[in-house]
């Protein structure tokens, strides 16, 4: 007897599951249907008063439901929320107290002074990118014919950024900013161009025909800027007038999105081949120098200028704030790693002088809680971070578990360590718990540093897992660096108690 084929056994199991869904489902509408119409009929004989009761809890029930809804569809804040960028005022603000913290705020405090030179001269600033061989500084030398501006056919000239002053047709005075192209390493730009682009009005982005995809990488960041960016595909004399609107049209498609961007055409070094002929009668081809075709250039730089030369001083005022902003944050973070490192070995050495001075050898200074304690608080005062009480016993908790555990190990790495001093391995009890109990400090501060670092706010879990990942990470060299601070801490003890 033949058996029906597996597939069209699945088909009609599938077939009758469908069949038998649609039927509950007509079910359920069929009997929803008669309810509705059993409570309409009763609601019409009802007092009104019922009735109203029933609409209002109906109403009540279904905004409930819609308010639910949209708090779980809607995106969270964390995602969505944009902070608002800060005033010249409120930057000063920052500025002032940073440097009365201590921070080293020169590099964020000569962006403002910069801007406030340039408002001063009223001059535009045109920014000038493009990858090598592209032609921007023979657009510079067309632009401005005395200009002493290296050419090579090599490519690359242009390693350092630099200014040139243009008198327009108009009267308006316009620097030049000629900056390098990304890096040939890990092609990305150098951060000091990037700032270029920040305090600029305009970006000129010089590409060699269509893009390439170096070129569609050099122009990301660039457009991330969101400032108007003026697209010139350079050398249109070696295209012929169909490939120059293909190329146009390319370009304006892969802009469509981005409205800041204007497509323009040049030709900084245009060569007309002609055919000449030699007395002899015979004929050879020569290459004539023309004009620059700069004109499409100039002209969409005026409508930049000319459509609303306050947003422009805008946008770049804006970015210049940002970029303030972040120099600011980069030495905020840099004081942050120093601070919080001489933090980290002060309370270090707090830790070895307990534990030297401790009346019975082995009482863990990390479970009485009070030096623990006080260096992550100051740790999150340092970085900004509020903590709460139950954020900081959780992590003080996890973290006494493990260097319980761990401090056997650790008395051994301390022991080995005192190997390397004459006279100190036979030595036992505080001074071999005093480099235990710098260690787990020692581990415990570098922890919470880098989750401050990281994740701007306390996180008891992962400081714990890098506790515990940095109590097994050389131990041994840093035993011995403690072991050298434990002897002189305990050679500080003893004067003392000579002098009393």
């Amino acid at each position: 007897m033949q058996t029906m084929p597996r597939s069209t056994t699945v088909r009609l199991f599938l077939a009758a599951l469908v069949l038998i869904a649609m039927l509950a489902l007509l079910a359920f509408i069929l009997g929803a249907a008669q309810f509705t119409l059993s409570l309409w009929q009763q609601l019409q004989s009802a007092p009104i008063w019922v009735a109203a009761l029933v609409g209002t809890l109906a109403s009540l029930m279904l905004g409930f439901g819609l308010w639910l809804s949209w708090g779980i569809l809607r995106p969270s804040g964390s995602s969505t929320k944009t902070s608002a960028a800060p005033t010249e005022d409120e930057l000063q603000t920052h500025l002032e107290a940073a440097a009365i913290a201590g921070i080293n705020v020169e590099s964020a405090a000569n962006e403002l002074q910069e801007l406030a030179r340039r408002r001063e001269l009223e001059v535009i600033h045109l920014a000038l990118f493009g990858e090598i061989s592209c032609g921007k500084s023979s657009l510079i030398n067309a632009l401005l014919p005395g200009a002493s501006v290296e050419t090579n056919i090599i490519g690359g000239t242009t390693t350092t950024i630099q200014h040139y002053l243009w008198q327009r047709d108009s009267g308006d005075k316009v620097v030049l900013v000629d900056v390098p192209g990304l890096n040939q390493v890990d092609r990305e730009y150098d951060q000091s161009v990037m700032d270029e682009a920040q305090r600029a009005h305009v970006v000129i982005f010089v590409c060699d025909g269509d893009l390439t995809r170096d070129d569609h990488l050099a122009l990301q960041p660039l457009l991330a800027l969101k400032k108007p960016l003026i697209v010139a595909f350079n050398k249109l004399d070696q295209y012929s007038a169909a490939d120059q609107q293909l190329i146009r049209r390319q370009l304006t498609e892969r802009f469509s999105a981005d409205p800041q961007v204007t497509i323009t055409a040049i030709a900084t070094r245009p060569v007309r081949t002609v055919i000449k002929r030699d007395a002899d009668g015979r004929e050879h081809e020569e290459h004539q120098q023309l004009p620059p075709q700069i004109e499409g250039l100039q002209r969409a730089v005026q409508s930049a200028l000319d459509n609303n030369l306050a947003l422009l001083e805008h946008l770049r005022d804006t970015a210049v704030f940002a970029l303030t902003t972040r120099k600011l944050e980069q030495s905020k973070a840099e004081h942050r790693k120093v601070a919080s490192a001489d933090l980290v070995r002060t309370y270090t050495r707090r830790a070895v002088a307990g534990g030297l001075a401790a009346i019975s050898p082995g009482t863990d200074i990390l479970i009485q809680g009070y030096l623990g304690t006080r260096m992550v608080k100051s740790l999150c005062e340092l970085y900004e971070v509020t903590v709460r009480d139950i954020e900081l016993q959780k992590l003080i908790t996890l973290t006494q578990k493990q260097a319980r555990t761990a401090l056997p190990l650790l008395l051994a790495v301390a022991g080995n360590a005192a190997k390397a001093f004459p006279g100190i391995g036979t030595l036992a009890g505080g001074l071999m718990h005093a480099v235990a109990y710098g260690l787990i400090f020692d581990a415990l501060g570098r922890a919470v540093t880098r989750t401050l670092e990281t994740r701007g706010e306390l996180r008891p879990a992962p400081a714990s897992l890098m506790f515990r990942d940095n109590l097994a990470s050389n131990a041994e060299s840093q035993a011995r660096k403690l072991l050298r601070l434990a002897l002189d801490v305990r050679k500080e003890q003893r004067n003392e108690d000579a002098v009393k």
